[in-house]
């Protein structure tokens, strides 16, 4: 898949710049494939989906170079799954699929590869395959009610799908016993002289007759036989004039006023007359007097903020459980980076923001205090393209060693898929509407 001139398909592209760099270093490769993906979802969340190609498409081609192994494979798999995830919003449907079929070869854990394969396939209308792929993506994200939400709706139109296909079946069927039991009769062919009789031609005393009624229609004292081919009609003041003369109104006229030509006075004062500097409103550009972009960044504040939500994320364990008041917590935020600006648009703002980092979560055990749990876990796309309510992706979910014995399970259940998980997820979706509510 080419990049074209500049951009996706032949289009020149903003982003020249990281599109024709070429790193020689590894260092330098990966340092370019996190500005081309910062690019690309800022790119997404503005809805540039050509550019947002174009980007991935370069931080693939910059990947395959590297051949360091996995790692170099996880990240192909992400933008993969990033290109398939634009291209089928370009409605470049085969495409997406091709490209979501890369992201499940180069990672068969990664859970959006699945999840984009099963878009392109529904929107191909292959849905026992758009299933398949749903569900291998939940068995690898128990808790996703997203995913939970697309298998409903993929098995509701799987089996929308079957019923059709019977009642055409049985339409079909019955067709063929109705054909069988009593075969089509013959029409005979229909004879010369009734065609001959429907094809005769009209008499001159016809002719006549209409050309006569056309004529006792016109206004002769008006028109010649002529002017109605032509197209004349008669103004309110009795001349006659062409069709497309439009007749302004008297009370047309005094709306428009005076539009006479009238001589410029070179001596007449200026000053009145001199444009004025249009007025800026406060908080954007002086350029961009006719507001259709201003964009702000306010990366610092939503840094602060978001690592403070985060540090307040706390999941308690309720009576049933295996270790009823348990307590889970979040104690440090590393690793954290990313940017966040909103764009003024033609009046309209909308909100960029993408983020990874790495949380270290505790456990305290209820039945004993003394024990406690510890463990980190990365949230590596928390941006613009996900829905509030659908949760967000997790990587390199990791227990340590010293933790007691026998608590996989429980940390499984509590912290990696629900429970403190899902607290964490609340505490990003608040601080979303805390960053529209306050920009």
């Amino acid at each position: 898949m080419s990049l074209g001139m500049g951009g996706f398909g032949g289009v020149p592209s903003a982003h020249t710049d990281v599109l024709s760099a070429s790193p020689e270093d590894v260092p330098s490769k990966l340092r370019l494939v996190e500005e081309i993906k910062s690019r690309g979802r800022a790119c997404v969340g503005c809805k540039n989906y050509p550019d947002a190609a174009s980007l991935y498409t370069k931080g693939i081609e910059v990947l395959s170079s590297i051949t360091d192994g996995d790692s170099a494979k996880k990240e192909a798999a992400i933008l993969y799954s990033n290109r398939s995830l634009v291209l089928l919003q370009m409605g470049k449907v085969s495409e997406a699929l091709e490209s979501a079929d890369s992201a499940c070869e180069n990672d068969p854990t990664y859970v959006k590869a699945h999840w984009r394969r099963g878009q392109a396939c529904n929107a191909l209308g292959h849905t026992a395959d758009a299933l398949t792929s749903f569900e291998k993506a939940l068995s690898l994200e128990p808790a996703n009610k997203a995913l939970k939400r697309e298998i409903e709706a993929a098995k509701a139109k799987k089996e929308q799908e079957e019923k059709l296909l019977a009642a055409a079946k049985e339409a079909k069927e019955a067709e063929a016993e109705a054909e069988i039991a009593e075969p089509p009769k013959l029409v005979a062919p229909a004879k010369k002289e009734a065609v001959k009789a429907n094809t005769t031609k009209p008499t001159s005393s016809a002719k006549s007759s209409n050309k006569n009624s056309v004529k006792e229609d016109e206004n002769t004292d008006l028109f010649t036989s002529s002017d109605h081919v032509r197209g004349y009609k008669i103004r309110s003041d009795g001349k006659k004039t062409s069709f497309f003369d439009r007749e302004i109104s008297e009370e047309s006229k005094q709306l428009i006023g005076d539009i006479a030509p009238k001589r410029i006075d070179p001596n007449a004062p200026t000053e009145d007359n001199a444009p004025k500097p249009l007025p800026v409103t406060e908080g954007t550009s002086a350029w961009n007097k006719a507001g259709t972009w201003e964009e702000r960044d306010v990366t610092s504040w939503a840094k602060e903020t978001l690592e403070a939500a985060l540090l307040t994320s706390e999941y308690i364990l309720p009576e049933g459980s295996p270790s009823p008041g348990a307590r889970a917590t979040v104690s440090k935020v590393s690793k954290f980076e990313g940017h966040t600006s909103y764009a003024t648009v033609r009046g309209k703002k909308r909100y960029i923001y993408e983020f990874a980092f790495t949380l270290d979560w505790v456990l305290t055990l209820g039945d004993d205090h003394t024990k406690t749990c510890h463990g980190k876990v990365t949230f590596p796309d928390v941006d613009g393209t996900v829905e509030l309510g659908d949760g967000y992706d997790i990587v390199d979910y990791h227990v340590d060693g010293s933790s007691p014995a026998g608590t996989g399970p429980l940390l499984e259940r509590f912290v990696r898929d629900g429970g403190l998980r899902e607290s964490i997820h609340n505490k990003i979706d608040d601080w979303v509407r805390l960053l529209r509510a306050t920009y």
